[in-house]
């Protein structure tokens, strides 16, 4: 009986690190955007005022901030001291949302608090922890752990932030799901063992230089456009939702809710399905299918009407948009041998988690300068279609010069992933 618990043991560290992925990382990331229109509304109404571009720049500014924070010092600490004062600080950011007064500044300074704790307790520590508690199978106890980031995205509105707000307004609403989060304090505290940080006893390889050759450009353009497109539209759902005609704010806080839910669910799915069929199919055949599920969905959104049901949309669309997050790396392990993986893998991840986050805020900009969403989307889609190309320029056969056993090597632990790069 005690050998199969301590069997069973470790699986359960993966699923808390899913609940506590889940509360950090996929609630705030999903949930926070259902805000941005209380945010807009006239001080008259309850809210702040502020322009879109306004509101937009706080997540850019607190990632630009704390972007070298995971690399340089979080795997200097234990795991779990990261995750648990990284807990607390995004619960007091939080709620610290729930109750600023209007302040931009305070605005800002909020989410490069809520930032600074999810870089430490967000996914690059989990990945450090999982991977070195599960050796042999660090990549199945990574996807447990995402999954989490995904259920409770999709839940965080329909089931979270919308009935809060009916019942206590939006205020209340931000204060309480910063409460939430510290559940994961009790979580970390029950499941994680106190492993000790890494101090490995010769420097890691630096072997070299990345290989700036047309793979890696082409997979550094392509993934970084596309996720950012995609981030852009995400990010602006429920705005661009309220500009095709749910003006009605309950109806329209009730259809945001079940887009988001459904997107996400499917996405789940999608990663699923391409990551069976990058296993078996050429994998430039798995990015032609997500393209054509991206190009089918944009046409529904574009021409939404209140008449007209953005469901299919979300199912489409977010089917699509979870290749990135399962076809990139198996493309940078087919491209690069394992010493050049950690360089690549070091510039491609920052450099999507700026487009990432700093896209959304050059469509609000887009915006304001046209004064409605219709350029904006296509300057979106047109993104999201021009990543997926330049991901399918890559050469037909790529360089067979490592084993593929030395791509197990968990050089995902060694750079922080974008927020929705784990979605």
């Amino acid at each position: 009986m005690n050998a199969q618990a301590s069997q069973d043991a470790p699986w359960g560290i993966a699923v808390a690190s899913a609940l506590i992925l889940g509360l950090v990382v996929g609630i705030p990331y999903y949930g926070l955007p259902y805000f941005y229109d209380y945010f807009e509304h006239p001080v008259s109404q309850g809210g702040f005022g502020w322009s879109r571009a306004s509101i937009m720049l706080g997540l850019p500014i607190g990632t630009l901030v704390t972007l070298i924070a995971g690399p340089l010092f979080v795997r200097r600490l234990p795991p779990r001291s990261c995750i648990l004062s990284g807990a607390v600080v995004c619960a007091f950011a939080l709620a610290g949302f729930g109750v600023m007064r209007g302040s931009l500044a305070e605005y800002y300074l909020l989410w490069i608090l809520y930032m600074t704790g999810w870089t430490f307790a967000g996914p690059l520590p989990h990945q450090i922890l999982l991977s070195r508690t599960f050796p042999r199978s660090p990549g199945s106890a990574i996807a447990i752990a995402y999954f989490g980031i995904s259920v409770f995205g999709a839940l965080s509105v329909a089931c979270l932030a919308r009935p809060l707000t009916q019942a206590l307004g939006f205020r209340a609403a931000l204060v309480f799901i910063g409460a939430s989060v510290l559940l994961a304090v009790p979580i970390a505290l029950r499941a994680f063992p106190k492993v000790a940080p890494v101090r490995p006893a010769t420097p890691v390889q630096p072997s070299g230089e990345a290989p700036l050759n047309r793979a890696f450009w082409l997979l550094l353009i392509g993934s970084t456009i596309s996720v950012a497109g995609v981030a852009g539209v995400t990010q602006h759902l429920k705005l661009i939702f309220r500009e095709a005609g749910f003006v009605n704010q309950a109806l329209l806080d009730q259809v945001f809710g079940w887009t988001i839910m459904i997107m996400l669910a499917c996405g789940s799915f999608g990663r699923f399905a391409f990551a069976w069929g990058a296993d078996r199919f050429a994998k430039r055949h798995v990015i032609t299918v997500a393209f054509a599920c991206m190009a089918a969905a944009m046409p529904l959104l574009y021409f939404l009407t209140p008449s007209s049901s953005p469901y299919l949309f979300a199912s489409i669309f977010g089917f699509g948009m979870s290749v990135d997050f399962v076809v990139v790396p198996l493309l940078v392990a087919d491209y690069f041998d394992a010493k050049s993986m950690p360089k690549v893998m070091g510039i491609v991840v920052p450099v999507n988690t700026v487009g990432q986050t700093w896209f959304p805020y050059l469509v609000s900009l887009l915006w304001t300068a046209f004064g409605s969403y219709s350029v904006p989307l296509l300057i979106t889609f047109a993104s999201i279609l021009a990543g997926r190309f330049a991901l399918a320029l890559l050469p037909e056969h790529p360089p067979d010069a490592h084993p593929r056993e030395s791509v197990r090597e968990p050089v995902s632990a060694s750079v922080q992933a974008a927020p929705e790069t784990v979605s």
